[in-house]
Order: structure tokens, then sequence, then C-alpha cells
């Protein structure tokens, strides 16, 4: 395979613009040099990522990108863009963010790809999670939900409103969580298959209305859960919650703290639950500091 710096030399050599005799000579159109000196870039971007410089790789797939953008051709660039992404991916968060939110605004804007602009949203909504920004993937996420919806997918975008679900959960912002719980489960009512997975949806809502200290809401969910899905009563989610009502009346830590410990050994507590319950324990005792997970 050529260098890569030689293809990318000869790329350059073909965009300065050709005028005059020259021009007449090689009976070359701008349109014709631009598609050849992108194939160059494309070699030389393959060329950099059999190598392993990826970051190198990247920035070749941009500038194809952005002939082909010049050119009009959007699908070209949108998936010159996506290669640049693959590539920056593991090297350059940032600069794969920038080439992944270019690619999807073309696949909506320009191609009307609902699908694929909502698995790269998806993608994006982890990127920016990689690099703490849970403000944009908390809205990737809610995009990707909204860009499946369109394109009528429902279990992915119920994947996509849980996955936001959750990170709101996980950064206090109960109210958003709730909402978001609140339309995969109305989504999963009426499906047999995946009306299983209710009990869990129908808890972590609780969980989050308890974060609240909101103990009329508590109970009217309950009573609502309960129509819905008449297995919610006797589930041991149900159960620990109505336990931790009853601990919060009484104003006992320690009853609360076994409740929670004896559902934890049959029922392990992810991370976002074990957060949940410890921000209810501060409804039980002022004293924070107590651990009772």
């Amino acid at each position: 395979m050529s260098d890569p710096r030689e293809l990318i030399a000869e790329a350059e050599k073909l965009l300065k613009q050709q005028l005059g005799f020259l021009l007449f000579i090689t009976g070359s159109s701008s349109t014709l040099r631009k598609e050849d000196a992108t194939d160059l870039y494309i070699q030389a971007a393959n060329s950099y990522r059999l190598k392993k410089d990826f970051n190198q790789a990247g920035t070749q797939f941009v500038k194809a990108a952005e002939i082909q953008q010049s050119l009009n051709n959007h699908n070209d660039a949108a998936n010159h863009l996506v290669e640049a992404y693959k590539c920056f991916k593991s090297t350059s968060p940032t600069d794969a963010i920038d080439a992944l939110s270019q690619a999807i605004h073309i696949f909506l804007t320009q191609n009307g790809q609902f699908r694929r602009a909502a698995n790269f949203t998806m993608d994006l909504a982890e990127l920016y999670e990689g690099v703490g920004d849970t403000t944009n993937a908390i809205k990737s996420y809610e995009q990707a939900g909204d860009y499946f919806t369109t394109d009528h997918a429902e279990a992915l975008s119920n994947k996509a409103f849980l996955k936001c679900a959750d990170l709101c959960a996980l950064h206090t912002d109960y109210k958003k969580a709730i909402s978001l719980y609140d339309v995969v489960i109305k989504n999963l009512l009426n499906n047999s298959l995946t009306k299983w997975s209710l009990k869990d949806y129908f808890f972590k809502v609780l969980l989050c209305v308890l974060c609240t200290n909101d103990l009329v809401e508590v109970e009217k969910r309950m009573g609502k859960f309960s129509e819905e899905d008449p297995n919610w009563f006797d589930s041991r989610e149900c159960k620990l919650v109505q336990g931790i009502i009853e601990s919060i009346n009484n104003g006992d830590v320690e009853d609360f703290s076994d409740k929670v410990f004896e559902f934890d050994k049959f029922s392990k507590l992810d991370k976002l639950k074990t957060q949940l319950l410890l921000t209810i324990k501060t409804s039980v005792v002022d004293n924070d500091e107590v651990d009772i997970l």
C-alpha cells in the first residue's frame, strides 16, 4: 500500500485550482478532481488505519466527507463521517462526538434515515456518557428514543428511554426519570412478551417518588400499578416499598435497614437502586452518615 503521506499530498495537489492552459491540457473538471481527491484521502485513511494510527485515519475521512459535502453528495459525506467516528472513538472522543454529530445531522436533514440516526444517536449518548457530559448524554438518549418512535421501533425506543431515565435518576432529576419510566410502562402494558419486566420499572418509579418524599403519590401509584398488573401486589419489590413506607412512618432506621438487607439477599440491588435507597434513607433518619445498605 502506498505511503499515506504521498496520497495526501497528491489529493491536496488535485484540490488546488487548475486554471488556463493546465486545465485545458488535463481536461479535468473541478468535480472530477474532487472525486479523485476523495478517493486518495480514503486510501490514506485506510492505510493509517492498518498502521493503527487512528487519529490520522479519522482526519482523512473527515477531509473526504468535507469534499463530498461540497459536492452535495450527502450520503457519501455521512458515511465518511461515520468511518471517522469509528477511528476517533478509541483515541479522541471529542473528535468522535463531532464527526458523529455531523453524520446524524445529515441522516436527519438530508436523507431521512431515522433508523440510522437513532442508532448512531445511541452511540453518541454513550460517547457523551464516557466523557462525563451527563447533560448531553441524557439529551441524546431521549432524542434516540424519539427517533426510534418515529421509525415505529418500540423495543428500541424503550431501551433508549430507559437509559435516559436511569441516568436522570442517578443524577437526581427524579421528575424527568419518572416521566420516562411512565412512557416505557405504557408501551409494555399491552405486550405479553415483555410484561414480566413491569415490576422492575414500577419499583424504580416508586423509589424515585420516595426520593421526593411524596408518600401520598407513592400510595396512589401503588394502587394504580396493582390495577395495571395483578402480579405486582405479590412481588418482592412491592412488599419492600410497603415496608419502606412503614419504616418511614415509624422513623425506624433499623427496620428499614433490615428490610433492604433481606431484599438484597435474594434480588441483588444495582448501583441505581442502591443510590435511590440511600437517598430515601435520609427520610428515615437525619444522620445521613449511617450506612444501612
